[in-house]
């Protein structure tokens, strides 16, 4: 009888410590969750998928990553995937830098036939806003064709007016 209770008393007495502990836990835990999270200052988002026109049953298309470095460097990653189109027609993908003066900056990428994808990387400094459009690249005439919509995938927050 005595060594059960000796147990009992022991058994109450941790989880005493249990439950006075598990709130300091939880509340230590939350602080760093929080402090973490808002130290990070880098933007970081995923966009696409974005598309091409039609040209018969064919769409090119992209997806990808678009991020802040921490500096004034604002990147832009993606895949472009050029599935079911014909040989002379290309996935081609746009990307639009633009400052706050207006002035605009573009990079593009290519990918000709249906095998895996193709990777672009773009980055620039000093930037207000990224667009994304995706098109085809006609190989006979030179030029885009079929080219679907910009798409936002990045706007600088508008509270640095004085």
């Amino acid at each position: 009888m005595r060594r059960t209770i000796s147990t009992l008393l022991g058994l109450a007495a941790a989880t005493a410590v249990i439950a006075a502990g598990a709130p300091v836990l939880a509340t230590s835990a939350s602080a760093a969750t929080v402090t973490a999270s808002t130290t990070a200052s880098a933007y970081d988002d995923y966009w696409g998928y974005d598309y091409s026109k039609y040209y018969d049953d064919s769409r090119a298309k992209a997806k990808g990553r678009v991020w802040s470095d921490g500096s004034d460097r604002i990147h832009v990653q993606g895949k472009l995937y050029d599935k079911y189109s014909p040989s002379w027609l290309c996935g081609y993908a746009q990307v639009k830098f633009e400052n706050e003066d207006g002035d605009e900056t573009y990079y593009w990428a290519r990918k000709c036939g249906s095998s895996g994808y193709g990777s672009f990387h773009f980055a620039n400094h000093d930037v207000d806003n990224v667009q994304v459009r995706v098109c085809y690249w006609d190989n006979h005439q030179d030029k885009r064709k079929y080219c679907g919509k910009w798409d936002y995938i990045y706007e600088a927050d508008g509270g640095d007016d004085e």
